[in-house]
């Protein structure tokens, strides 16, 4: 059975986690796309001017550090690629991750267990592959042994996600030069660049080697939005009748 693209996202200095993730991509029989990280700690000041629009981030988003910007660059590369290339739809992996001994499956081109088989090119999805902590209970897509929800709350990381051409195309447009940070998929969404789900139970999970990141040091807080009216009573009403109803939590898978 043929694959999807499984790209995997690595600094050129990483050589511990590259082998690390051949190891256990060989393990699962996946022969996986590399795509080198842009280290933003590296850039030079015109190159950071020219890749990075700091008065939108700061207006739209808030401060940002040049790891932040490099992850941002990286991913937006991967897209940049799918579109060039015409790849209709891709995995992306961060090279700090572990995988649930049936991930392979959801690579395959088509069958009862294949991401790409659920997901036209035209249609603006991502799949996070990671834990979500909270899905909506109706309308479920039966994916094999897991399912794919439409997720309740936010949605963070860009260690393991599924992502069709259409959605790469978007991303690359409206995120380039760098403004905001590469995993803020409800924001994304919200844009109306593409369309969120989450697997349940999760696929992927951040390995030992995630407590060493490459950027979390200078991770920047990011500046509190003040709430409104409006926001505060939707906070209530989600909290009240949103969430016991219509919500439920999503078991966290670690092997």
């Amino acid at each position: 059975m043929s694959q999807i693209t499984c790209f995997v996202v690595n600094l050129a200095t990483a050589t511990q986690r590259r082998q690390a993730m051949e190891t256990l991509l060989r393990q699962h029989g996946i022969a996986p796309t590399w795509f080198e990280a842009v280290d933003g700690r590296l850039m030079s000041e015109p190159e950071l001017a020219r890749q990075f629009d700091a008065a939108r981030a700061q207006v739209a988003y808030g401060p940002m550090s040049r790891g932040e910007i490099g992850t941002s660059l990286s991913h937006l590369g991967i897209y940049r690629k799918m579109v060039e290339q015409g790849i209709s739809c891709a995995v992306v992996l961060e090279d700090d991750v572990v995988l649930a001994a049936d991930f392979a499956q959801l690579l395959e081109s088509e069958g009862v267990t294949s991401l790409a088989s659920v997901f036209h090119p035209d249609l603006a999805a991502m799949v996070q592959l990671t834990h979500v902590a909270r899905g909506y209970r109706t309308g479920a897509i039966t994916l094999g042994t897991r399912q794919l929800v439409r997720p309740h709350g936010g949605v963070w990381l860009t260690s393991g996600y599924f992502i069709t051409l259409t959605a790469a195309r978007n991303m690359l447009a409206a995120m380039h030069p760098v403004w905001m940070v590469a995993d803020h998929w409800r924001y994304v969404e919200r844009l109306g660049l593409l369309t969120l789900y989450a697997l349940t139970p999760n696929a992927v999970w951040e390995s030992a080697l995630s407590q060493a990141s490459d950027i979390a040091p200078e991770r920047q807080s990011r500046r509190k939005d003040q709430k409104t009216l409006t926001d505060r009573l939707w906070r209530l009403w989600d909290t009240a009748v949103v969430r016991p109803i219509l919500v439920r939590e999503l078991p966290r898978f670690l092997g």
